[in-house]
């Protein structure tokens, strides 16, 4: 007799979601990922025209100023649109990992009603192998006594 737990397909279903949620997750984090890279290379960007501006204000006549110091206010918009967009990816990323810690808690809890079920199972057969084997002893007992009553 072999072990065969019932829930099994259940068990593969909830094991396929928590992959789907890992997949989710893994997506979510890529996307925080870029965006955190356009935030860096936004910003650096700004504070390197900040720092050229700064070392070489004078060198620069006024049509490069103007289109320098609007070309800063450019960043400063993109870097707080790069900045929104990456807080959206954190939140995103944060609701996914919630989803795929759910999923694991749930596939955990059959898995470990999986392995009570089979640590039963295990238990009972074991149980019922030494019944078995009491009730053989005892018949070869009565056998050997009924022999030695026996005096043809």
């Amino acid at each position: 007799m072999t072990f065969r737990f019932r829930l099994e397909p259940v068990l593969g279903h909830r094991a396929r979601i928590e992959g789907e949620r890992a997949a989710e997750h893994a997506r979510m984090q890529a996307d925080q990922l870029a965006a955190q890279r356009v935030v860096d290379g936004l910003g650096a960007e700004r504070d390197g025209l900040r720092e050229q501006l700064v070392r070489e204000h004078a060198a620069f006549d006024a049509d490069t100023l103007r289109a320098t110091y609007a070309h800063l206010d450019y960043l400063d918009r993109a870097l707080v649109a790069a900045l929104q967009r990456l807080d959206a990816c954190i939140a995103e990323t944060e609701r996914a990992r919630l989803r795929l810690v759910e999923a694991a808690r749930d596939r955990k809890v059959l898995e470990t009603l999986k392995e009570r079920r089979r640590e039963t199972f295990v238990r009972e057969a074991a149980l019922a192998d030494q019944r078995e084997l009491d009730d053989q002893n005892a018949r070869l007992f009565d056998r050997a006594h009924a022999y030695e009553g026996f005096s043809p």
